[in-house]
């Protein structure tokens, strides 16, 4: 500031200004920066302005500033007597305008340390008031993004309500709807209860009238004919009826006996024509019993001729796949790889093996009805020596030609695999039909058993039958070998039948068992679930306050989950019930 001051006055010594007034001179000057008063020296302006003046005059010559008197009237205006007077004028002049502007700095100073004082209040109180708003927007911030997230879970809760009422006004129009169906049929039922009502008294009506006439129709019966068989129908059913004459009760008894004595011959005649058809039906059933032991035999035949076929197209086969295995072992050696060590080849094929026999049907089996089929391996080791390898490499040609064998040889193979298979089904075929004659034998022994009954009821016992059933399978020795043959391989038949119904419960049983456990782990983890659901719910309402949006999306999700695990469940028990079903079919 002093600096300032001394540049101001170095200015003013330099260019002289007009005299003013400090108002005029407030508009003339120009604004400079004001530094506060601590900058300043403790001395007041006055000081500073004596001490300046002092230098001044220390500076320049002394001044004799004695007033000069005259009169205007008489004398003229008094002239300076020297030459310094002038500028010793000017320069008080000057100082006393530098005076008024350093009063006028002053009080311009004074008014900004008080604007600057009343400034600095409002920014704190600014200051204040603003931390106190930036603490209030952000608790309004955290109250907005709670308010947010509770109107996002409000829109959700209200949209599965808004669909739960939709829900709910379908199921309750279809509720009117129904309601008014079932009170349409309830008044049609009770409009056909009163028309069933009405008709059954009317029928009542209609039945007592059609006894009364059947009564008088029995009796004008009676009166008209009263010796035919009707009339004496309407006798027995009467039992209250009027006392008779004696004629009249002898010729009914004479007609019963008559009538009695008929039904008699007619039941001789019935009992005849049944033993008649009955001795048809034997011979019939002795004719077919014959035809199917003959079939059975060429069936056997047939199976144990294929069975041969089988055995020696598998020896072939055999055979085939080890000139397969040697060729190869031989085009092996053609490359020039070395053959010191042994090469086996093993090659793949099938055969069928009689299956083994039940322990009480060993004597009197002679061929299995069914055959197993089983895969081995054979190994084929060749070995050779420098000299055989010497004398087994072939060219170019017999290495085409071979494989041109190797091709003929495996299209062979195809060819008796193809055989094999329809050889095997044709075996199937003849055991189903064996199955079919077997069941026919058993409806035409069980359709003989009531006539023999029968027959020993009319006179004849059980022991001469069979008797007579010894002396017939004496008598033909040939036809009672097929027989147990055939019988045989039935009970046999009857053992694989049992077997596997026991092994088919038997699956049964353990797909029931891990149907329970999958049953078992399902409702275990749907309750872990369930328990995880309340404890997240309840977590929900304790935390709803502090709570997250990904909470709820966790909530929902597993939710989702529980649905579409519980759905899942009840897909698997649906198809595991529809597999048992079709299992025990």
């Amino acid at each position: 500031m002093v600096e300032n001051i001394s540049n101001i006055l170095t200015v003013a010594k330099r260019s002289p200004t007009p005299p003013c007034t400090p108002r005029q001179r407030r508009h003339h000057d120009q604004p400079t920066t004001i530094k506060p008063a601590e900058l300043m020296g403790q001395e007041s302006p006055h000081e500073q302005c004596g001490r300046n003046r002092s230098r001044k005059q220390s500076s320049s010559p002394a001044l004799d500033r004695r007033p000069f008197m005259c009169d205007r009237s008489t004398q003229p205006s008094p002239t300076p007597e020297r030459d310094d007077e002038p500028t010793e004028y000017a320069s008080w002049s000057k100082e006393r305008l530098l005076e008024g502007k350093i009063t006028e700095l002053q009080e311009r100073l004074k008014d900004t340390e008080e604007r600057y004082q009343s400034l600095k209040l409002q920014y704190d109180t600014l200051s204040q008031v603003h931390r106190t708003m930036r603490e209030n927007y952000g608790t309004m911030q955290e109250e907005s993004e709670k308010l947010q997230f509770d109107i996002q879970h409000l829109t959700k809760c209200a949209d599965v309500l808004r669909s739960e009422l939709q829900s709910a006004r379908c199921d309750r129009d279809s509720a009117i709807e129904l309601q008014k169906i079932l009170q349409s049929e309830l008044d049609e039922s009770r409009k056909e209860k009163k028309k069933l009502q009405d008709s059954g008294e009317k029928d009542t009506k209609t039945i007592q009238d059609l006894q009364r006439q059947c009564r008088e129709m029995e009796r004008i019966l009676m009166r008209k004919n009263p010796d035919s068989i009707s009339a004496l129908i309407v006798a027995s059913k009467s039992p209250t009826g009027k006392p008779e004459s004696d004629g009249s009760t002898s010729t009914t008894c004479r007609l019963l006996e008559q009538r009695i004595a008929q039904l008699e011959a007619d039941a001789k005649k019935q009992d005849a024509k049944a033993q008649g058809i009955l001795a048809d039906v034997q011979a019939r059933f002795n004719s077919v019993q014959a035809k199917y032991e003959t079939h059975i035999a060429d069936l056997e035949m047939q199976v144990l001729s294929l069975q041969e076929i089988n055995s020696k197209l598998n020896e072939k086969i055999i055979r085939q796949m080890e000139e397969l295995a040697s060729i190869s072992s031989h085009a092996a050696g053609a490359t020039g790889a070395p053959l010191s060590a042994k090469a086996t080849t093993t090659a793949r094929f099938t055969q069928t093996e009689p299956a083994e026999e039940a322990p009480e049907f060993r004597g009197r089996r002679r061929e299995p009805a069914t055959a197993k089929v089983r895969s081995i391996l054979v190994q084929t080791d060749v070995t050779g020596t420098g000299e055989t390898v010497a004398m087994r490499q072939p060219n170019a040609k017999r290495a085409q030609a071979q494989g041109k064998e190797d091709a003929h040889l495996l299209a062979t193979i195809r060819g008796m695999r193809v055989d094999l298979a329809i050889k095997e089904k044709a075996v199937q075929r003849l055991t189903r039909e064996l199955d079919e004659c077997k069941k026919t034998i058993k409806k035409l022994q069980k359709k003989k058993e009531p006539p023999v009954m029968g027959r020993c009821d009319s006179g004849r016992s059980p022991a001469k039958v069979r008797n007579k059933m010894g002396d017939g399978r004496v008598d033909s020795p040939d036809s009672a070998g097929p027989l147990r043959d055939a019988q045989s391989k039935v009970k046999i038949l009857e053992l694989d039948y049992k077997a596997l119904q026991d092994k088919r419960l038997q699956d049964l049983k353990t797909l029931q068992a891990a149907h329970e456990k999958e049953l078992a782990s399902c409702h275990e983890s749907i309750r872990f679930l369930q328990q995880r659901l309340t404890e997240s719910e309840e977590e929900l309402l304790q935390r709803k306050d502090k709570q997250r949006p990904n909470h709820s999306n966790d909530y929902y999700g597993l939710k989702a989950k529980v649905a579409y695990l519980e759905r899942r469940h009840t897909e698997r028990e649906q198809r595991l019930l529809m597999l048992v079903e079709a299992l025990s079919k």
